[in-house]
């Protein structure tokens, strides 16, 4: 990422922003609706008058057509902070077409400043905020704010005519004026936000989007191309960043390594540097921050040595009932024993089918880890599906397959060494397609820039 603020924070920072633009998009519509219905006043917008009982923002700024809970965290996050631009310019709309000169003579037509109508605009001062609304907004406008709200409570509690009248002045001009100024100011500053929340998440791969439910995927790659180091990059993608419940079962007794690895990864933090115990202070902190967000997610890593095929199955069966199950990665195909009388070709085939069928089951996507044999290709060349001669059954099972390459692993050139690339070579739209790739040490795989 080209930014210092994470792509998590950004999301939690949209969230925040629409809540508190929501938060005063309502006292706006209460306050200047029972304002206009105190003077007789009409606003008409694009679809309605202005209604103290109005629906509140979640319901007049929806999320946007296709936007809801299987939506990528990109997606989600920019769609937040499109609704909060949204409440926000409405509220500049608002404040745009009602005028001072128009309020202040409604209200001495009403006979507002009689001593018998005061309770009118009490009432009115009773929408107004007390100052501890504004403590969420920047220090300049909370000195404007506090100045005209405690004016305006100021001249209401005195109840004198002139009061009343100077009340008129304090509530509406004054939040008009302010309102005027900050407004334009706020929304700038979201959009300058957005547009670094866009560029934030460019880099980052949006594996949930690449799996659908009721699949199974295979993940293939030759030795020391960094195939589980991709695998728990797709784990915390989906995870941590879409919020979707991802298991990851390790069949080859590196439990403990996987969810160390996981975590640097997470903290950007090299790993190496826990085995040395020479992690700075800095790093402590960015492994904690990790450690925190990854006990708050759906993501489990689970010791599955010597597993079975079908205890494999009861457990996915259990988190699914019991917990979160979207995606289930297993970590590898040739570790899972399966029980049968025929040959490992025809077993192996065996298991894919019957993990396809889990994948239905459960309506969950299946991602299942298979490392080529460094003789089933040239040393020179790229992999390819072809490659598969071991297990041309378990493709055939398969409804997509990944080949993951590093060409610096077959070329050893340093200006090779951060290359990657995922082929789909196989997928259920019939689709192939390349994704560069860009790997290092600290963080794995992430898109390459383009």
């Amino acid at each position: 990422m080209t930014h210092e603020k994470s792509t998590d924070g950004l999301g939690g920072m949209a969230a925040a922003e629409m809540a508190k633009a929501f938060r005063y998009y309502n006292y706006m519509r209460e306050f200047y609706g029972y304002l206009c219905d105190s003077l007789d006043l009409v606003f008409e917008d694009d679809c309605n008058e202005f209604d103290p009982a109005y629906a509140p923002a979640e319901k007049e700024f929806p999320p946007t057509d296709g936007i809801d809970e299987n939506s990528t965290a990109r997606a989600l996050a920019l769609d937040k902070m499109a609704r909060a631009i949204r409440a926000y310019e409405t509220m500049q709309t608002i404040v745009a077409v009602l005028d001072e000169k128009s309020v202040e003579n409604a209200a001495k037509n009403r006979g507002m400043m009689q001593d018998s109508h005061k309770f009118a605009l009490t009432s009115i001062a009773e929408w107004f905020p007390m100052p501890s609304i504004w403590r969420e907004f920047d220090e300049s406008t909370q000195k404007w704010l506090d100045k005209y709200s405690g004016d305006a409570q100021s001249a209401v509690s005195l109840m004198e005519s002139l009061s009343l009248e100077s009340a008129i002045h304090k509530i509406f001009a004054e939040q008009k004026e302010c309102l005027e100024k900050f407004l334009p100011q706020k929304i700038e500053e979201l959009k300058k936000l957005q547009t670094e929340m866009d560029s934030s998440y460019k880099g980052k791969a949006d594996w949930s989007s690449q799996f659908r439910r009721g699949e199974l995927t295979i993940l293939a790659a030759r030795p020391g191309v960094g195939m589980k180091t991709f695998a728990l990059n797709v784990a915390e993608n989906v995870a941590l960043d879409d919020g979707k419940g991802v298991v990851y079962f390790d069949l080859n007794n590196s439990c403990a390594q996987r969810s160390e690895q996981l975590l640097c990864q997470r903290a950007n933090v090299d790993y190496c540097k826990i085995d040395e115990d020479t992690l700075d202070k800095t790093e402590m902190k960015m492994l904690m921050t990790a450690v925190g967000e990854i006990i708050h997610s759906h993501l489990r890593i689970e010791d599955a040595t010597d597993m079975s095929l079908t205890e494999l199955a009861r457990k996915a069966r259990l988190y699914k009932q019991l917990k979160s199950l979207d995606v289930l990665i297993i970590d590898y195909l040739q570790l899972l024993k399966v029980q049968s009388n025929t040959n490992r070709d025809e077993s192996l085939k065996r298991a894919a089918w019957t993990l396809k069928n889990l994948a239905v089951e459960l309506h969950i996507s299946i991602l299942l880890l298979y490392p080529l044999g460094r003789e089933t290709s040239a040393e020179q060349e790229r992999p390819q599906l072809s490659d598969f001669i071991e297990i041309p059954g378990v493709t055939q099972e398969a409804d997509a397959v990944w080949i993951l390459d590093r060409a610096f692993m077959r070329t050893h050139r340093e200006e090779d060494r951060e290359k990657a690339e995922l082929s789909i070579v196989k997928s259920g739209d019939n689709s192939e397609k390349n994704i560069p790739l860009r790997f290092t040490r600290k963080k794995g795989f992430a898109l390459a820039e383009a």
